[in-house]
């Protein structure tokens, strides 16, 4: 830069005093703290949504199976009560769906522990750092 120029920038900036450059700060400050409230505040409106209508077809969804589950348990004994008895055939399809019921358990269990927000981090959190991979 030539010195002309210089002195020609030096001349477009106005004298700012420190009070008023703090002044500034603190108000770009209290500008970047409102937008970042109103980012999370809409991004839990909308999980608040989503969790919401989530649950909805949820509950839709578990009244129709466990409808669909009682019929095929009665249709079940009933088909297996004249091989091995009725008390049998009620006791094979019980054991059967506490095995499926448990194995279903465990696999969403498996899923649930896949969720984290690793931009979150959590001070009072005493568990392990979960390892980067497949959450396995």
């Amino acid at each position: 830069m030539t010195e002309e120029h210089q002195k020609d920038k030096a001349a477009d900036v106005p004298d700012v005093s420190a009070t008023e450059q703090v002044s500034l700060v603190l108000d770009d400050v209290r500008a970047l703290v409102r937008a970042e409230l109103r980012y999370f505040q809409s991004r839990l409106d909308y999980s608040r949504h989503v969790m919401r209508m989530s649950f909805r077809f949820g509950a839709v969804a578990a009244f129709a199976f466990s409808g669909a589950a009682i019929a095929l348990v009665i249709g079940l004994v009933m088909t297996l009560a004249p091989v091995i008895g009725p008390g049998w055939a009620t006791l094979v399809v019980t054991l059967g769906f506490i095995l499926i019921g448990a194995l279903a358990g465990f696999q969403a269990r498996k899923w649930v522990r896949k969720v984290y927000f690793p931009e979150i981090e959590r001070d009072d959190d005493n568990s392990p750092e979960r390892p980067a991979g497949d959450g396995t």
